[in-house]
């Protein structure tokens, strides 16, 4: 049995089909991993192939998606490169387990997922979008188009353990469900000057570590326990010079709010490098976050979901208690920026 069906068949109910329905909409779209599947069994085979073959895998929606989505990251996907890396041994030699884990996927849930992890979402929220598993080059899973078009493209990989895709499938949900309250926050910010207004949308990046929470399930687990060793001390090292991290942060939020960026694509350049490797946006994220919930309560911690803003506010108020009796101090927000963006 594949890991994707057991793990969501094991999976307790978080609620009643009533209280539930209205907010998760998901379809499953297979079509690009079984037009690739498709090439690499024959090519695995013996058998040719032929270019209506490939074209069934470029006339795709999932595909089509990708492309788009790499485009707009200005990273390259070309139909040519895309033959060789499925033409490749090292992609041959993967077709039986990858028609497996395929197999299994096209079986799952994908409701029961989502009932995962609404306890850590505002009960406005909604989990509307199209999931694709793909076969591709990068080893990604990733939310595309999350406030227009939700789509959520989940890399095939037979070597996931069942934790760690559970927890990746309930990282990538997460987002969804935030991004369907982008329309209230983007109402709540519209007054607000046009620089800090772009300050104030880019602490919307910090839905990273609330995902990451909201994946891991409570605040007193390890936010990486279910991945392999080698990512939870990467994980704790960085949680060590937190602190360190939020200073390039602050600094930015303030440049933003000052002008301090000729162009906003430099800005958002800026930006894009605190993504990383579960960079700034996740492990401060994840601090503010188990912070709130744990000094105020997890409606608290809700309230915080639906305006980023107040995520940083009550995050200072949390850090200003916990100062007062620790011997090692939390960095705390600049009280200018959260003036500047309306949460003093």
């Amino acid at each position: 049995m594949g890991l994707f069906f057991l793990l969501l068949t094991i999976l307790p109910p978080t609620g009643g089909a009533a209280d539930t329905s209205a907010r998760i909409d998901l379809k499953l779209d297979t079509a690009e991993a079984e037009a690739v599947l498709l090439v690499v069994e024959k090519t695995a085979a013996g058998q040719p192939v032929t270019e209506a073959d490939w074209q069934r895998i470029f006339s795709s929606e999932p595909y089509a998606r990708l492309k788009e989505r790499e485009v707009s990251l200005r990273r390259e996907l070309t139909d040519d490169g895309f033959r060789k890396f499925l033409l490749s041994g090292e992609t041959v030699a993967r077709a039986t387990d990858l028609r497996r884990t395929l197999g299994a996927w096209k079986g799952a849930d994908l409701d029961a997922a989502a009932r995962r992890i609404l306890p850590y979402l505002p009960p406005e929220a909604r989990i509307q979008a199209k999931v694709y598993p793909v076969i591709k080059p990068q080893s990604n899973s990733f939310v595309f188009e999350a406030g227009t078009n939700p789509a959520i493209f989940l890399y095939v990989d037979p070597a996931k353990s069942q934790e760690e895709f559970e927890n990746t499938v309930a990282h990538e949900l997460h987002h969804i469900g935030l991004a369907s309250l982008d329309s209230a926050y983007e109402a709540r910010i519209r007054s607000l000057p046009d620089n800090a207004r772009a300050a104030a949308t880019w602490m919307g990046a910090f839905g990273e570590g609330l995902a990451v929470l909201a994946a891991a399930g409570s605040t007193d687990v390890h936010p990486l326990g279910v991945f392999p060793l080698e990512d939870r001390v990467r994980w704790d090292q960085d949680m060590k010079y937190i602190d360190r991290l939020m200073d390039p942060l602050d600094q930015f939020f303030g440049d933003v709010v000052a002008g301090g960026f000729c162009k906003p694509e430099i800005a958002d350049h800026v930006a894009f490098t605190f993504f990383g490797y579960r960079g700034p946006w996740y492990t401060v994220g994840y601090r503010m976050a188990a912070a709130v919930e744990k000094r105020f309560g997890r409606p608290v911690l809700l309230e915080c979901m639906a305006d980023p803003r107040l995520l940083l506010k009550k995050y200072n108020e949390a850090a200003a208690a916990h100062n007062v009796a620790a011997k090692e101090k939390w960095a705390m927000w600049s009280t200018e920026l959260l003036k500047a963006v309306g949460v003093e």
